[in-house]
């Protein structure tokens, strides 16, 4: 019997099985048998976006499908799993790129309104901080309104 070592090979056929707009549930094979070297105890699981990085520890050989959760919508993460045994951590898995899907948008900024005329008055705002998406339209809702109000 050889000794054990750390993997040499790493995670295959990295997938998302689910995409929502604040979650990501990554999936993952084994890592190929030739390339263990030993029981898999475990994978680390990196993600990113432009703004944002983590490493998310899971235990378990067996344990290959984790949601990443708190995701912004609508934003690009890089993903890669490599896999560890009791000696050490083996290569990472070619990166995997997967966007979120869009939410609702937050909230307009700087509403203004200008205008005396009796028949129409101009409104402008700026888009929202966390738009969320691509914003297709605005609804723009309106009453009368006495002078008291």
């Amino acid at each position: 019997q050889t000794e054990q070592a750390e993997p040499t090979s790493s995670p295959e056929n990295i997938i998302f099985s689910s995409v929502e707009a604040r979650s990501l549930t990554v999936s993952w094979n084994e890592v190929p048998p030739s390339g263990q070297n030993g029981p898999i105890t475990g994978y680390l699981l990196y993600y990113t976006n432009t703004t944002f990085s983590d490493t998310i520890n899971i235990t378990g050989g067996e344990n290959r499908s984790y949601t990443l959760t708190k995701l912004r919508p609508y934003t690009n993460y890089t993903v890669t799993v490599s896999a560890y045994n009791d000696v050490g951590t083996g290569p990472t898995s070619d990166n995997r790129i997967q966007q979120t899907e869009q939410d609702e948008p937050g909230v307009v900024s700087n509403l203004m309104s200008s205008g005396s005329d009796v028949d129409q008055i101009s409104i402008t705002w700026n888009q929202p901080s966390m738009p969320n998406g691509i914003i297709i339209m605005y609804d723009i809702r309106y009453r009368e309104s006495d002078n008291n109000d």
